[in-house]
């Protein structure tokens, strides 16, 4: 008499990779946006002038990095005059680098994402 074979829990299974499938997915589309991002604040920034000679400090300092094993990745400036630039002060108009891209990139990142997790 043969004896058959059964296997248990491949719901269980095909869920789990599934979800690492997707982590994988998204992990990817924070990479690309926050790579993205920076790249055009860094196009963006307009050369800092010290004694008529371009230092390049403020596009220089345009940063990126991730937490979470990949599932935040954030973008910033890193000079301590940096949000006088981005916004401006009485004595001088704001130079946004960082909220316009942003701004850009917000709505394509919810579409890219969704596409992922439906």
């Amino acid at each position: 008499m043969s004896r058959g074979y059964s296997v248990h829990g491949i719901k269980g299974l095909n869920a789990g990779l599934l979800k690492r499938a997707q982590l994988k997915e998204i992990k990817g589309i924070v990479k690309k946006h926050t790579t993205e991002m920076q790249q055009e604040a860094m196009a963006n920034a307009s050369s800092t002038y010290v004694k008529g000679h371009s230092t390049g400090a403020t596009k220089k300092s345009i940063g990126i990095g991730f937490e979470d094993n990949s599932l935040t990745g954030f973008t910033g400036l890193g000079l301590g005059y940096d949000p006088y630039v981005e916004f401006g002060t009485r004595f001088m108009a704001a130079e946004p680098l960082l909220g316009p891209v942003f701004k850009k990139h917000k709505n394509v990142f919810i579409s890219d994402i969704k596409k992922v997790v439906q």
